[in-house]
């Protein structure tokens, strides 16, 4: 099912994009009230700004480049903050304590941007936005990989991000499953033989083709994944905000560029910088 924001990028895309750089990362206390589109107050846990989770390196969503925290999701929510007129402060957490809505219930954040699937069991702990990009899996093996299908995993060494859909889909056609903590050492276990392949969203392998061209693209997994911001269940004000703030970057091309400037897609995509060295 397509959204009424952008669709993610093709294999043939992603394969060749070229990504850009830009944001900041901590932690803090207090409290602040603020009014979103409709008028309703909004709590924050620090005064004036509006802290993140996020689940960091996840190029191109969230990395660290040059001491700098950037990426796809960094710019969406530095929009989001803008139009609150608060500051963005992004905090490095574990996928599993993202996806578990832990993180959010514990009032680390007030919001999770993390590349993240909706999905109904993730729903169930935590309110999503509208979804901002729509994502498939795909499948990234090794140049000598016997691999040439999904089917062909079955009893194959395969790296996944623990916690996400990747290793879920590796599970479903009975690889031995090697999870890794983020999809940075996901990547560097293919590069360095410890994986023959890894299944992860299609939007992260254009940065790995990128850096290593040897890497094949095989398959691209059709799941109709879409991506989503998250709050803590019951946070109204917040999630209206959201879904404001991502309705009016839609409207004035701002998706569209961002779709650009960090999945090589879009009108931006001519303009994008040097491709950025892996965190």
């Amino acid at each position: 099912m397509k959204s009424r924001f952008h669709g993610a990028a093709t294999l043939s895309v992603l394969a060749v994009s070229a990504l850009a750089l830009s944001a900041c990362s901590d932690t803090g206390g207090g409290e602040e009230a603020g009014g979103d589109a409709t008028g309703g107050e909004i709590s924050l846990i620090n005064e004036g700004t509006l802290t993140v989770c996020s689940d960091i390196p996840y190029r191109p969503f969230e990395y660290t480049e040059n001491g700098e925290t950037v990426g796809f999701d960094i710019d969406l929510v530095n929009n989001i903050a803008e139009d609150m007129g608060v500051e963005t402060e992004f905090i490095r957490t574990a996928f599993e304590g993202i996806q578990s809505g832990v993180a959010l219930d514990s009032d680390q954040c007030d919001l999770a941007a993390s590349g993240m699937t909706i999905t109904e069991e993730r729903e169930s702990v935590m309110d999503f936005s509208e979804p901002y990009l729509d994502d498939n899996l795909a499948l990234l093996v090794a140049p000598d990989a016997d691999i040439d299908s999904l089917a062909d995993v079955t009893g194959k060494r395969v790296g996944v991000q623990q916690a996400t859909t990747g290793e879920t889909q590796a599970q479903e056609n009975n690889a031995e499953v090697v999870q890794y903590e983020d999809s940075a050492l996901m990547i560097q276990g293919l590069n360095t033989g410890d994986v023959e392949a890894v299944i992860g969203n299609i939007s992260v392998m254009g940065p790995a083709i990128t850096d290593n061209p040897d890497l094949r693209l095989v398959e691209e997994i059709e799941t109709g994944e879409q991506l989503g911001l998250a709050v803590k269940t019951g946070n109204t004000a917040l999630l209206e905000q959201v879904n404001q703030s991502l309705a009016t970057m839609e409207e004035d091309g701002t998706l569209e560029e961002l779709e650009g400037k960090w999945l090589g897609t879009g009108e931006a995509a001519g303009s994008a910088s040097p491709e950025p060295t892996a965190s």
